[in-house]
Formats: structure tokens, sequence, C-alpha cells
């Protein structure tokens, strides 16, 4: 009869291999057995045989010729899937169409993950289509669009832990880094109902973003026009972009439960 593996031994194994697929990311897609065990610091020998399994299972391919890994098509199905499961990306995916073809700008949809904005779905602009995607991909919170209006509606106390424990970094000379000036700042996105962002991530890009909220009022994510500051041109036209990108988050809220103040019953 042949003895069961120890449940340690299992446990280790399974961290091992999510560990492995960790260590991929945009800048580094692919890579070699010894650079998964430098990262993760383990032998050659068992980075490999982990790396058998999981091309045998599909969730990693091996370029024979140069003897780099990627990630293989079962993560893109199992991605897929978790994507479809969210409601609110399905009601929002038809109002991120409309925006894109009305206004020539990419619209976004996003989440609060953690400390960080995830982004759920993404068209965009037919003007300059990317050569990827933003699905899957993470942005910090305190200079961005969407992450502002997750920030400025999110529990206070939290929000307040938030802002005074984390190191935020500066990506331009325009991030605003400072705990108190971004309290401020957040405090005009709760007045307004909507967030901006001039070139605080990234330079010669802007983006403004307005909340989705689900029955209760919580806000679930957010949704942003971003672009070239030569197409969206945010300072002249920011309360046009404003009130067409509200009325668009209005009828998402609306779908996922939420009453707006706006809709009345009789």
């Amino acid at each position: 009869m042949k003895q069961e593996q120890p449940t340690a031994i299992l446990t280790q194994s399974v961290t091992r291999a999510l560990s492995i697929l960790s260590c991929f990311t945009d800048e580094q897609p692919e890579l070699r057995v010894i650079d998964f065990a430098k990262k993760l610091e383990l032998t050659q020998s068992n980075v490999s045989r982990l790396l058998t399994t999981m091309v045998t299972l599909g969730y990693v391919e091996k370029d024979e010729f140069t003897g780099f890994y990627r990630l293989g098509t079962e993560i893109i199905s199992l991605g897929g899937t978790a994507l479809n499961h969210y409601e609110i990306r399905k009601q929002a995916l038809p109002e991120l169409h409309e925006l894109e073809r009305e206004l020539g700008l990419g619209a976004n949809l996003a989440i609060l993950n953690g400390n960080q904005m995830f982004y759920l779905a993404h068209v965009d602009s037919h003007k300059a289509p990317r050569m990827y995607t933003l699905i899957g991909r993470r942005n910090p919170l305190h200079c961005t669009g969407i992450g502002k209006v997750l920030l400025a509606n999110m529990d206070p106390n939290k929000a307040t832990e938030l802002i005074y424990t984390e190191s935020f970094l500066s990506f331009t000379d325009k991030t605003i880094t400072d705990p108190a000036l971004l309290e401020e700042h957040l405090e005009q996105v709760r007045k307004k109902g909507y967030a901006t962002e001039i070139e605080e991530l990234a330079l010669g890009r802007a983006c403004i973003a307005a909340p989705v909220r689900g029955r209760s009022g919580k806000v679930l994510g957010g949704i942003s026009l971003s672009g070239p500051l030569s197409e969206i041109r945010l300072p002249s036209r920011e309360q046009e972009l404003a009130s067409i990108l509200i009325e668009a988050t209005d009828r998402i809220s609306m779908k996922m439960g939420y009453i707006t103040a706006n809709f009345n019953l009789y």
C-alpha cells in the first residue's frame, strides 16, 4: 500500500507552486530555473520538479529552444472565469464601451484590492490602442483617479490609518505624498463626487473618476476616463466630463441595486 504524504509536505508543495506563479511579472514574463531558485531561495532541482508538474497541468509553458518558462493557458482560463464572476464588471462593460465611443478616451473599471486599486475592465481609446491590457494590473491609490475615489469613500478610520502609515511613492513632481495635503484633496473629492488626476502617476496623462455603489450605498469600485493631456483636456473639460461620467456611474450603480438621490419611486 502506497504511503500517503504528510499534509505539511503537500501544503509546502502547493505554497511553492503558487510562489513560482507569483514570480512572473510584466517586467519578467519569462524566467529560467535559476531565476526562480534565486527569487524563492530554493534548489534548482526542487524548482525543476515543480515546474515539470506545472507544465504538465498547463499552468506553465516551457520554451524548449531557450529554456525559459512563461505562464500557461490554464492561467488565462482561470482569469477569464474569475473576471466573468464579477457582477460589477458585467454591468459596467457596456457603459465603458459607450464612454469610449462617445468621447474617444480610455474607460476603466477598478476595485479596491488590499492597499491598491485593481483593474477589472478596460476599453482602450480607438485613437491610441495599447499593445497590452490593464486588466489584472494594480496601481497606487494616492495618485490615481479611481484610487482617490476609493480612498475618499473608505471607512474614515481605515482611510486615516492608511494615509498616515503608508509610504507613498512620488512618481512625478505633481504626486501628492504629504498625508495632510492628501486628506484635504480627498475632502474635495467627497464634496464634488468625483476625483481628478493630472500627471500624478505618469507625465503627459490625466484622468477623471467617479464611484460605483452597491445596494447599501457602499462604494464597490470606480470608473475613470483617461488619456493624454492633449486628448482629455481636463482643465477646460472637467465639468463636461464629470457630468457624463457621473451619469454613467449612476446607471451602473442602479443596476447594482443602488437607488440614487435623483431616482424617485412612486
